[in-house]
């Protein structure tokens, strides 16, 4: 049964995904995107006042909405967000889709804050990119703990904001941002 409901999420995200938006809903997405990162940047910063610092000194930033439902063998997820490139203040919107094989149970909702200091990193997240990864997550409220191959990657720093949920996973995944381009005004 839950691999099913697992399933019909994953078919949501791709049926929404296919949808057309008015410019009236576009401007409120983009809207509720850039609410959701000054916020989620704000309470990163309180609880850890370098984080300002490491965005002033960077090429640009993410901020992403994750959700992630994970049962015993099999794990999706996915969310969305706005990536600013610090010299033009441009604002690129995405979609991050992710799935998990491996053990765990659980679900989760978080807010990823990704400080890029490489530009090369910047340019394969703005073009769109596959992420394999392996990793160990465990989560319960707000309280978390990740760790992951991602881990060794130079050229940027991850800071997570646990909203809420449990879960506990050993898994490999693999993670794909994409340009969401009907909400960025020029995609390139």
């Amino acid at each position: 049964m839950k691999t099913i409901l697992a399933l019909f999420v994953g078919m949501l995200f791709v049926i929404t995904a296919c949808s057309t938006m008015t410019t009236t809903e576009k401007e409120q997405k983009r809207n509720e995107l850039d609410t959701m990162a000054k916020e989620t940047i704000a309470s990163l910063v309180d609880e850890n006042p370098e984080v300002q610092q490491q965005i002033d000194s960077s090429v640009a930033y993410a901020v992403a909405d994750m959700k992630l439902t994970k049962v015993p063998v099999v794990g999706a997820g996915g969310g969305e967000g706005v990536l600013v490139i610090k010299e033009t203040q441009e604002r690129i919107y995405f979609t991050v889709g992710r799935f998990d094989l491996g053990g765990g149970w659980g679900a989760r909702a978080y807010k990823a804050l990704l400080v890029f200091d490489s530009q090369q990193v910047l340019d394969r997240v703005r073009d769109g990119v596959w992420e394999f990864q392996a990793g160990a997550e465990a989560s319960a409220g707000t309280a978390s703990a990740e760790g992951s191959t991602s881990d060794l990657n130079i050229g940027f720093t991850m800071h997570v904001l646990s909203e809420g949920g449990a879960s506990a996973t050993v898994t490999a995944r693999v993670i794909r941002t994409k340009v969401n381009r009907e909400l960025t005004e020029n995609p390139e």
